[in-house]
């Protein structure tokens, strides 16, 4: 039976959508690289829509993504405590430096558990839940380095670079969680050492064997998981196992 007119149209109808729609990341894409490259500042409500739209090129690897975001941390710091200058101006350079760095590192998690960019709804929401609440602690910080300031002769360079280093490791938990999320129907169980540091939450968890959308629910996805009493400490060593022994975060 051949084919209606209608028909016709209608399939032409979506494949030029699909196209226009592709046409559209493309081009967005293209001008967030050029802005990158340019060493244009977007502001931090544009950057998280090119990340939510999956407009932005994914990095290649957590370490290159910890890499960049301990250099800009670092300088913004740096630059506030060696240019006089207010707040504001090295506390938003920080800030676009976090929404990056995280949306950046749960997207590769994401990937990397299976999903296709972009994520879906609810993790986007839940991704900028937790830049909302980094920026909670990026606030106290600079309000700390104001102080640190005005006291003769301190060693700031190290003061920098140690909070830059706290700060990079939390990279971790957006990694294990945009992953934990891309595989939320897989059974895993809670397992590993305690490490260094853990809590009544870890040691109440160990053992345990949920799908691994249960955890993800609670925010349970170790190291460094906010529902996590030693969040956001993260020194334990404990992570979510699949029933086959291969390890969904780390």
């Amino acid at each position: 039976m051949p084919r209606s007119r209608s028909a016709d149209v209608t399939v032409l109808t979506d494949v030029t959508a699909a196209n226009c729609a592709t046409d559209m990341t493309s081009a967005i894409s293209d001008a967030f690289l050029f802005c990158q490259n340019s060493g244009v500042e977007l502001p931090e409500d544009l950057l998280l829509d090119i990340h939510a739209l999956g407009c932005a090129k994914q990095a290649g690897s957590l370490m290159v993504i910890n890499a960049t975001y301990h250099d800009r941390i670092t300088r913004a710091l740096l630059d506030f405590f060696t240019s006089g200058r207010p707040i504001t101006a090295p506390q938003n350079d920080f800030r676009r430096a976090t929404v990056e760095a995280f949306a950046s590192a749960f997207e590769l998690g994401w990937t990397d558990g299976g999903g296709s960019l972009p994520v879906d709804q609810n993790a986007n929401t839940w991704l900028q839940g937790r830049i909302e609440l980094e920026f909670g602690y990026i606030a106290l910080l600079f309000q700390q380095a104001k102080d640190l300031r005005s006291e003769s002769g301190f060693d700031y360079f190290s003061w920098a670079t140690e909070r830059a280093d706290g700060y990079t490791a939390t990279l971790r938990e957006l990694y294990n969680t945009g992953k934990a999320r891309a595989s939320k129907d897989v059974m895993v169980t809670f397992l590993g050492e305690d490490g260094a540091e853990s809590c009544i939450t870890c040691q109440t968890l160990k053992g345990k064997r949920h799908r691994i959308s249960w955890f993800v629910s609670r925010n349970y996805i170790p190291p460094r998981g906010v529902g996590l009493e030693c969040h956001p400490g993260g020194r334990c060593q404990h992570g979510l196992v699949k029933d086959n022994g291969d390890w969904i975060t780390e």
